[in-house]
C-alpha cells in the first residue's frame, strides 16, 4: 500500500478519487509537527477524534492537510442549535427526471458509506439531545437510516469521525461535550504557536516580506490579543474579540517591503473598536511597536504624529482609468468588469456616485472596505443605529456592477429559509421540489452577499455559515437539495455583513470566533456639513452653485441642529428611548422636495412651504410634544430667513430639462463661516424663573464681601440679586461660590450665623401622591417594562401537538421527513436574569443645590424607581449627604433605605421625608463619601450600580465652568470614579443645573438643567434601566 510522510509518520494513501477538498498551505514547525502527531495517532487506530482549540488555532486546516495528504474524502458540516438528526442522516427528494421519490444520504451517511472522513465543526454547539441519536456512530460504526427504510449502513474502508470545539470558557458561553458523548471521542488540545513560529509560518505563507517586518507585527498582534484577553481593550464595548494568525495572514497578504504599512495595520487593529478610550491605547500601543525601529521596517510603520488621522483622512483621492475600467480608492486598486465598454463602464460610475456621492468624511471607510475587498476578505461594518451602513456596501456593488443579495436574518428564523428546501410547484401546488434559498441563489450565481441583524439571528443559523466564511468558502446544502458537494463561492464573490452596537449585556450578539472571519470596520455617523451638502445636493439632482448653496446650507444647518437638540435630550426628554435623527431623515426631505418639484411650478409661497412640509415628513412629525414641536418648526423658520426656496424649483426645472449630468471630482476642503457660526459663549449665568412667591426684603450682614451687602433669600447669604440663583451662575450674580479666603474667617462666620429656617419641601406624603401619582405611575411602567425578564423562544417540532408547521407537514405528506411535523416551539422566561444587581441613590442635601424643581423632580424618580425595584426583588439603597452642622468638621451620610431593608410603607414613608426634609446643610466633596458608599454593597453583587445625584461643585463652588473643572475636588472626584469603575462599580453621575461636570466626571452620565428638569424621573428611570442590561450577565462568564 501507498504511504506518505506526514510529520514523520507514514500513512496509508487512499488509492480512490478523495473528491473536493479545501487547499490547505502548512508550514511544518515543531508546534504544527507534535500537533499532527497528536491527531494522526488516534486517528489511525480508528478512534473518533474531538480537537480542542481557540478560534483561529487551524483545527479544520490540520484535518484538511491531512487528508489532502493521503487524498482521504473528506465532508465538513457546521453544527448549531438548529441542527437535528434528518440534517446528518439524510431525507427524500424528488428525481427531477422521474418524479419519484429517492433517498439522498445527508452528510454524516454519505461518509459513512463511502468511507470518508466526517468533520463535525462546533459539535458542541448542537443539542445533546440531538447528539445521541448517534450513539450507534461513536460506539459501534453503524448507522441506522429511521428518518427512511431503517436500513443499516456500515462504515466503509477509512472511515473517520473528527468532531471540533472552541473552549466554553470563550465569550460565546458555551458548553463542552457532556461527559456521556466526549468520552467516546480522544480528545486532542491543539497547542497555540509561540510568536517565533508564528513569524516562520507567515514567513513561508509571504516569502516576499522581509522577516523583521514579520516579526514587528507578530509581537503587535500579540500584545493587542493580551490587552484583549485581560479586558483592558474592548471591554466597554460589550463585545469580545479575537486577534491570531487570521489578522496576521490579512496584514501580511497587504504588506509591501516599500509601501506605506501603517494604514494597513490600522484597517485590521485599529478600525474594530468605537471607543476613543480603547482608539487611544492603541495609538500608544502602536508607538511603542513602531517608534523606535530602523531599516525597511521604519519606512513601512512610520508613525506620524497624529494616528487618528489616518482613520479621517478627508484628502483620500478618487482615481478612474475608463479604459481598463480600474477605480482607484486611495491605496486600494480595484478592477471592475472588464467585459462591458466603456460607456456603460461611465454610466455605472455615475449611477453609483449619485446614489451615494464618496464624501469626504466617508472616503476613510471606503478606502478601509475596498482594501478588504480587494484582497477577497470578508467585511464587517459595525455602527450606531443611526447610521445606514447598507449604502457603502451598495456602492461597491454598483461600482462593479455586482448583483446584490440581500439576506435579512431574525431570530426564529430557520436555516431552510435561507439555505432553501422542499417547495410546492406547478400552478396548482400538487408537486414538491427542491427550491434555493436566497442564500444559495447567490453562491450560485457569484452576487456579493450582504447579510443583515446578523445581533437578531443567533448562533442557530449564523454560526451554519462558518465554513462559507473560512478558507474553505464553501457552503453545505441539506441532503434534500440531492447535492452531497459543498457549493463554492465563485471567486469575483464578496460577503459582507452589518451589525448595530451592542449597548446592553442582554442583547444576543456575534461570538468572537465567527467576528475573526471578518475585517471589521466602525462606521461613524456623517455629520460634517460639507459631505452633508454635497448629499443634498446629489438627491435633489442639482448643481452646488451660489443659487442653490443657500437652501442647501439650511437643510443641512437645520439637520445638525435638531440631531444636536435630540442627543442633548433638549427634546424628547421625557421620553424612555431619545429621539435619533441620521442620513435617513435628511434623505426623505430631499426626496420629499424633488417628488414635489416633479409635479410641477411652484411659486415663492409654495416653495417655502413645500421645504416646511418636507422637514414635518423627514423630522418634525416624529415629536411628540406639541411645544418642542413648535420649537422645532421656529427654529427651521429661522434658518430659512434670508433664502429664496422658489430659486431652488427654477433651478430644478432648468436641471431637468438640460438633463444635466453632474461630474463632482473634485471635492472641497470642510466649509465654515466664523462669522455666520457665532453664538455667544455659555457663560454659566441663569435668568431667574420667578415662581409668584413674594421676595423679602434681606437683612444688613457685617461679613466680608461675597458678591453683595443684601440678604433676598434663604440663599443668597453668600450672594445676591436671584434668592441664590438657584446654585447656579456667578458669585457676582449670586450664583454661590464662597467669598472667604481662609477657613478661620468662614468657621468664625458660621459661629455667628443661626438657621433662619429650615430647608424643608412643606409638603406630606400624602400630598406628593395626590399630586404625582400620575407621574409615578407613568414613569413606573416604562420603568417595569424595561425590567421585563428575557425571553427565550426554543423551536421545536414533536409528532403531537395543536400547531402544524407546514414545511414539516408538506415534506411528510411527500415521504420526506418523519412525523414530527407540530410545531411545539417553547416561550422561557428567565427570572432570575437580574439577579446579582444592587443599587445605591445618593443625594447631594447641601443648600445651594436645594430648590423647589429639583427636589421634587428627584423625589419622584427615586420614589418611582424604589417601587419598581422592590416589586423585581432587587436589592437597592437610598441615601443623602451633606454637613448639616455647616462646621465643616464631619460629613452627614444618612440612610433612608439599606440595601438589605424590604421596602415596606414604614420604610416609604422614612425614604419620603428623609428626601423632603434638612437641606439646610452644607455642600461636601463627593470623592469624599464614595468608597464608603461603594463598601456598602453586597458580597454576593455581581453588578453594582451607584447613583449619584448633584451639581458636582464640591464645597467651593467656582466662578467660571473652566475653574470648576480644574478644581482640584474635580481632579480628585474624577480618580475616585476611575479607580471605583476599575474594582467594577458602575458609577452613574447625575448632574443638576447649568454646569455639566458629571459628563466631563463620569463616563456614564446624565445632566439635568432647566429644560429638561421635569423629566427627571423618566431621564433616571431609562439610564438606570441601560445600565442594568448593558453591564448585568446573570451567568458568571
Amino acid at each position: 500500500m501507498q504511504t506518505v510522510d506526514i510529520a514523520g509518520m507514514q500513512v496509508p494513501v487512499n488509492p480512490g478519487d478523495p473528491g473536493w477538498i479545501p487547499h490547505t498551505n502548512l508550514v511544518l514547525t515543531p508546534t504544527t509537527r507534535r500537533n499532527l502527531q497528536k491527531i494522526l495517532h488516534p486517528l489511525l487506530s480508528g478512534y473518533n477524534v474531538l480537537l480542542v482549540g481557540d478560534a483561529g488555532v487551524g483545527k479544520n486546516a490540520l484535518v484538511y492537510y491531512i487528508n489532502q495528504l493521503r487524498k482521504q474524502p473528506t465532508i465538513r458540516y457546521s453544527f448549531n442549535e438548529d441542527t437535528l438528526p434528518e440534517d446528518l442522516v439524510g431525507a427524500y427528494r424528488i428525481d427531477p427526471r422521474t418524479h419519484n421519490f429517492v433517498w439522498s444520504d445527508g452528510p454524516l451517511a454519505y461518509a459513512i458509506r463511502t468511507g470518508g472522513t466526517f468533520v463535525a465543526d462546533e459539535m458542541n454547539l448542537s443539542p445533546p439531545e440531538v447528539l445521541k441519536r448517534f450513539y450507534s456512530v461513536f460506539t459501534d460504526r453503524y448507522l441506522q437510516l429511521l428518518e427512511g427504510d431503517s436500513t443499516v449502513i456500515r462504515a466503509g474502508d477509512g472511515f473517520n469521525f473528527v468532531a471540533t470545539q472552541n473552549p466554553a470558557e470563550g465569550f460565546e458561553g458555551r458548553k463542552n461535550l457532556p461527559r456521556e458523548i466526549q468520552k467516546y471521542f480522544a480528545t486532542v488540545y491543539i497547542d497555540p504557536y509561540p510568536v517565533d513560529e508564528l513569524v516562520e509560518i507567515l514567513s513561508g505563507l509571504h516569502p516576499h516580506l522581509q522577516r523583521e517586518l514579520i516579526e514587528l507585527a507578530v509581537r503587535f498582534n500579540m500584545s493587542v490579543e493580551q490587552l484583549v484577553t485581560t479586558r483592558k481593550l474592548g471591554a466597554r464595548d460589550l463585545e469580545r474579540y479575537h486577534f491570531n494568525i487570521r489578522n496576521l495572514n490579512r496584514l501580511a497578504a497587504r504588506l509591501n517591503n516599500d509601501s506605506h504599512g501603517l494604514p494597513e495595520l490600522v484597517d485590521i487593529y485599529f478600525r474594530p473598536f468605537r471607543t476613543a478610550d480603547d482608539r487611544k491605547q492603541l495609538e500608544t500601543l502602536i508607538r511603542e511597536h513602531f517608534s523606535e525601529i530602523d531599516g525597511t521596517a521604519a519606512g513601512v510603520f512610520a508613525v506620524p504624529e497624529d494616528l487618528e488621522s489616518i482613520t479621517h483622512d478627508s484628502t483620500i483621492e478618487i482615481h478612474i482609468d475608463s479604459q481598463k475600467h480600474c477605480v482607484d480608492i486611495g491605496r486600494s486598486h480595484l478592477q471592475c468588469d472588464p467585459t462591458v465598454n466603456d460607456a456603460e463602464f461611465q454610466n455605472r460610475l455615475i449611477a453609483s456616485f449619485d446614489d451615494f456621492p464618496p464624501v469626504s468624511s466617508a472616503r476613510p471607510v471606503l478606502e478601509a472596505m475596498a482594501r478588504a475587498v480587494e484582497h477577497c476578505e470578508n467585511v464587517l461594518l459595525e455602527c450606531e443605529a443611526d447610521v445606514e451602513p447598507e449604502d457603502y456596501v451598495h456602492f461597491f456593488a454598483d461600482l462593479q456592477g455586482k448583483d446584490m443579495a440581500v439576506i435579512t436574518l431574525s431570530r426564529g428564523m430557520h436555516t431552510a429559509d435561507v439555505l432553501g428546501g422542499l417547495k410546492p410547484a406547478g400552478s396548482g401546488g400538487d408537486a414538491v421540489e427542491w427550491v434555493d434559498g436566497p442564500l444559495t441563489t447567490a453562491v450560485r450565481r457569484g452576487d456579493y452577499i450582504l447579510l443583515k441583524g446578523l445581533e437578531a439571528a443567533g448562533p442557530e443559523l449564523v454560526e451554519k455559515l462558518n465554513m462559507m466564511l473560512d478558507d474553505a468558502r464553501a457552503l453545505v446544502l441539506p441532503p434534500e437539495s440531492g447535492e452531497n458537494t459543498p457549493l463554492q463561492l465563485k471567486e469575483s464573490a464578496r460577503i459582507f455583513a452589518l451589525k448595530y452596537f451592542r449597548n446592553q449585556r442582554s442583547t444576543p450578539s456575534i461570538s468572537r470566533a465567527f467576528r475573526n472571519r471578518f475585517s471589521a470596520i466602525v462606521v461613524r455617523p456623517i455629520v460634517d456639513a460639507e459631505s452633508l451638502r454635497e448629499i443634498v445636493a446629489a438627491r435633489l439632482g442639482l448643481n452646488e452653485d451660489d443659487a442653490n448653496r443657500s437652501i442647501f446650507e439650511a437643510m443641512v444647518s437645520f439637520h445638525l441642529f435638531i440631531r444636536e437638540r435630540s442627543a442633548r435630550r433638549e427634546i424628547g426628554s421625557g421620553n424612555i428611548q431619545p429621539y435619533q435623527f441620521g442620513l435617513t431623515n435628511l434623505r426623505r426631505w430631499c426626496e420629499h422636495i424633488r417628488r414635489s418639484l416633479h409635479a410641477g411650478t411652484v411659486d415663492d409661497r409654495q416653495a417655502m412651504d413645500l421645504l416646511v412640509r418636507g422637514a414635518g415628513v423627514a423630522y418634525l412629525n416624529e415629536i411628540s410634544d406639541p411645544p418642542e414641536r413648535e420649537r422645532m418648526a421656529a427654529a427651521l423658520l429661522k434658518l430659512m430667513e434670508g433664502i429664496e426656496p422658489a430659486e431652488l424649483a427654477r433651478q430644478f426645472q432648468v436641471q431637468s430639462k438640460k438633463k444635466i449630468i453632474k461630474e463632482r471630482s473634485d471635492f472641497k476642503r470642510i466649509w465654515w463661516d466664523q462669522k455666520e457660526h457665532w453664538r455667544k459663549a455659555h457663560t454659566g449665568k441663569f435668568k431667574p424663573k420667578l415662581e409668584g412667591r413674594e421676595l423679602k426684603r434681606g437683612i444688613e450682614i457685617n461679613t466680608p464681601e461675597t458678591g453683595g451687602q443684601m440678604k433676598e433669600g434663604p440663599d443668597a447669604w453668600y450672594g445676591s440679586d436671584t434668592q441664590g440663583n438657584k446654585g447656579q451662575g456667578e458669585p457676582g450674580a449670586g450664583g454661590g461660590a464662597w467669598g472667604y479666603r481662609t477657613e478661620e474667617l468662614y468657621r468664625e462666620f458660621l459661629k455667628k450665623r443661626r438657621a433662619l429656617w429650615e430647608y424643608n419641601m412643606g409638603v406630606t406624603l400624602e400630598d406628593f401622591k395626590d399630586t404625582f401619582e400620575a407621574e409615578i405611575q407613568r414613569v413606573t411602567i416604562d420603568f417595569d417594562r424595561l425590567l421585563d425578564p428575557q425571553v427565550d423562544i426554543t423551536r421545536r417540532y414533536m409528532p403531537q401537538g395543536s400547531r402544524i408547521d407546514a414545511r414539516r407537514y408538506l415534506a411528510y405528506l411527500n415521504g420526506k421527513g418523519d412525523g414530527r411535523v407540530f410545531d411545539r416551539t417553547t416561550v422561557n422566561v428567565d427570572e432570575d436574569r437580574l439577579k446579582g444587581v444592587e443599587i445605591i441613590f445618593a443625594v447631594n442635601k447641601g443648600r445651594r443645590i436645594f430648590n423647589f424643581e429639583y427636589s421634587i423632580a428627584t423625589l419622584v424618580a427615586i420614589m418611582s424607581c424604589s417601587i419598581i425595584l422592590q416589586g423585581h426583588e432587587l436589592p437597592f439603597g437610598v441615601c443623602g449627604y451633606s454637613d448639616l452642622t455647616n462646621m465643616k468638621t464631619a460629613i452627614d451620610l444618612s440612610w433612608f433605605k439599606k440595601l438589605e431593608e424590604d421596602f415596606d410603607n414604614a420604610r416609604e414613608e422614612e425614604l419620603f421625608y428623609g428626601l423632603a426634609r434638612d437641606w439646610h446643610g452644607d455642600t461636601v466633596p463627593e470623592f469624599q463619601l464614595l468608597d464608603d458608599m461603594a463598601e456598602s454593597f453586597s458580597p454576593d453583587a455581581r453588578t453594582r450600580i451607584l447613583v449619584i445625584v448633584s451639581d458636582f461643585r464640591g464645597s467651593r463652588a467656582k466662578v467660571t465652568f473652566e475653574k470648576d473643572l480644574n478644581n482640584e475636588e474635580t481632579y480628585r472626584l474624577k480618580e475616585t470614579v476611575e479607580r471605583l469603575s476599575n474594582r467594577g462599580v458602575i458609577l452613574l453621575g447625575v448632574g443638576v443645573g447649568a454646569r455639566a461636570i458629571s459628563d466631563y466626571v463620569f463616563t456614564e452620565s446624565l445632566q439635568v438643567g432647566g429644560e429638561n428638569f421635569a423629566n427627571l424621573p423618566a431621564l433616571m428611570a431609562g439610564r438606570v434601566t441601560e445600565l442594568i442590561h448593558k453591564h448585568h450577565n446573570a451567568a458568571v462568564l
